[in-house]
């Protein structure tokens, strides 16, 4: 027989322990729940790698990418309506964009397009001019798709895409990050390095005179 005790002690020791486990539930019901993957900071600029993220919040543009196939962005303090307007500007975008000579609607079907443009440089001592018939598909404030359907390029296929960003954690968006994704491939007769090089050197110029463009319309 056990003396008093050591039942004291047994009898201690197991309210000791249930009042561990009750309290352990009782902590883990308290607790909010955290989520798998924290949304605070799971913006689109946010899933970036860290040295776009920074670029792109210091007001640069960021090209990625080589032999054709690019994805450029930007960041610009707008709305969506304020980007819209200048992206599906074709008609105008001569006025603005750098080193294109002509843009004109050809066909306009609602959010269907057909748009040829007229690019022309100066390299070296050479001009160089390419044009191009792109077939054109809006879906409004979102995203503009494009492919060639005639020109000067043997291929050229991508879309513009927006997406709003709060600059601020839990605010509302008051920033749009425009992407700008392409493939784009020479003729035959054109020297592919020279080709690539100028494509994307113009990338840079082109989302920053769109950049320009939207903060001179306010």
């Amino acid at each position: 027989m056990q003396s008093p005790q050591k039942s004291a002690s047994k009898l201690m020791n197991k309210f000791s322990t249930g009042s561990a486990v009750v309290m352990a539930i009782a902590i883990a019901c308290c607790t909010p729940a955290l989520p798998a993957r924290a949304s605070l900071f799971d913006g689109p600029v946010d899933r970036l790698p860290s040295m776009e993220r920074d670029s792109l919040r210091s007001g640069q543009t960021v090209v990625t990418g080589d032999k054709g196939k690019y994805v450029a962005r930007v960041l610009i303090d707008a709305s969506p309506d304020q980007v819209w307007q200048v992206l599906t500007d074709y008609a105008n975008l001569s006025k603005f964009i750098p080193n294109m000579a002509s843009s004109q609607i050809l066909e306009s079907r609602n959010n269907r397009k057909v748009i040829e443009q007229v690019d022309s440089r100066q390299v070296f001592v050479v001009t160089i001019t390419s044009r191009t018939k792109l077939a054109i598909q809006e879906t409004d404030r979102k995203q503009i798709d494009f492919r060639l359907i005639d020109g000067d390029l043997s291929q050229m296929e991508g879309y513009w895409k927006m997406e709003p960003v709060s600059s601020v954690p839990r605010r509302s968006p008051n920033q749009i990050l425009i992407t700008y994704t392409v493939n784009a491939q020479p003729s035959g007769s054109t020297p592919l390095d020279a080709f690539y090089s100028i494509f994307k050197e113009a990338l840079g110029d082109t989302l920053q005179a769109i950049k320009k463009e939207v903060k001179r319309r306010g």
